[in-house]
């Protein structure tokens, strides 16, 4: 199982899917984090034997149709 979130940085953040191409998230920037948990169709958690958690810029949510995703619900926005 896959849960992915729409998170607001804190610190930075390396993105997992551009490494260095668009440089780290940096705080204040809304990011996607993907947490795969053991057993799930990725073998990144099987091998770590714990959840992975990676990050998704703004940049790469877009190439990966997943920007929608980034959108602040009712319940964040004041």
């Amino acid at each position: 199982m896959t849960i992915t979130r729409r998170r607001v940085a804190r610190k930075r953040h390396i993105c997992f899917g551009c490494t260095t191409a668009h440089g780290p998230i940096q705080p204040g920037e809304a990011y996607l984090e993907h947490t795969a948990f053991p057993g799930c169709d990725n073998d990144y958690a099987d091998v770590a034997g714990h959840p992975f958690r990676a990050g998704e810029c703004a940049d790469c949510a877009t190439r990966y149709g997943r920007a929608h995703l980034l959108n602040p619900t009712t319940e964040e926005t004041p």
